[in-house]
């Protein structure tokens, strides 16, 4: 908008507006699709890692992964689960999270170094820098 001339300011703004919003909506489904994808994967693995670890035995371990994902008020009814077991779940579910969340922090970055490349290329607009006003609100 910088260099937009006085008559196409208004133009300039909502189309920057619509690209901004469409942008987001871009980024925000790939964002949402690496996150679901691998907490799909982690997330039953590491609760069913952590409750054996909390002392859930291995015969056990699918049940209980599938009651607790599906059905979580059921699963203090399974057979032998123990508080100690569900703190254990409790804690793989948030590992899960965070390690799943991490993948959407390195796609930031590569978007992050694309924009710093699309930056690098805008041309100088020192000549469009002055102190006039074209629209005063």
């Amino acid at each position: 908008m910088i260099a937009a001339p006085d008559a196409l300011i208004t133009t300039c703004a909502a189309l920057s507006l619509s690209v901004r919003a469409v942008g987001g909506a871009i980024g925000y489904s790939i964002y949402y699709n690496i996150f679901a994808g691998k907490l799909k994967v982690k997330l039953p693995a590491l609760v069913a890692e952590y409750a054996i670890k909390a002392g859930l035995p291995l015969a056990q371990a699918e049940l209980f992964v599938v009651t607790y994902l599906t059905a979580p008020t059921e699963v203090s009814k399974l057979p032998g689960i123990t508080a100690e077991i569900l703190e254990g779940a409790l804690t793989g579910s948030q590992w899960a999270y965070a390690e799943s969340l991490r993948y959407v922090w390195y796609t930031s970055i590569a978007f992050g170094i694309c924009a710093m490349i699309a930056a690098a290329f805008i041309p100088n607009t020192k000549k469009f820098q002055t102190n006039r006003v074209a629209v005063a609100l």
